[in-house]
């Protein structure tokens, strides 16, 4: 028997309830229950299986920026950014974005305990990874339920 991907379940179950219960039901509450369900398996989907491109992305982010940093440091600091880098593992993606995210916060606290002029070259491309993780994490949103009930 093959197995399906559990996205491919959840947006088989999405398209269900929406396209054919969601018609079906009549009754208000019942409508905003249904949107309310339909939105938690919007929203789970990509959690359960986090896209392997989307922890690719920021881990790729992540050690460019990093690298960027140590360069632009000295001594001891370089060392422990580096050692953090070597430290993360290259596979799988979700586990390498994870033990590089840790690498950028333990590298801020580095930062935070240098003088102002040392840290401030270090600082920027964890600034610039950081706001382009911001955004890579608002793409993924999906549309609020409140936008989801008011098209009926």
């Amino acid at each position: 028997m093959p197995h399906l991907a559990l996205d491919t379940v959840i947006d088989g179950l999405i398209r269900t309830l929406r396209d054919t219960v969601l018609p079906a039901v009549q009754e208000r509450f019942a409508r905003g229950q249904l949107f309310a369900a339909i939105d938690i398996l919007h929203n789970l989907r990509d959690r359960i299986e986090p896209l392997a491109a989307l922890a690719t992305a920021e881990a790729d982010s992540a050690a460019a920026a990093l690298r960027e940093a140590a360069a632009a440091l000295e001594g001891a600091p370089r060392a422990t950014v580096e050692a953090a880098l070597i430290a993360a593992p290259l596979a799988p993606p979700l586990a390498r974005a994870t033990a590089l995210r840790a690498a950028v916060t333990t590298t801020l606290a580095v930062l935070a305990q240098l003088p102002a002029g040392t840290a401030a070259q270090a600082r920027l491309p964890l600034e610039r990874h950081l706001a382009a993780q911001v955004m890579r994490d608002v793409m993924v949103l999906k549309p609020s339920l409140l936008e989801e009930i008011s098209k009926g």
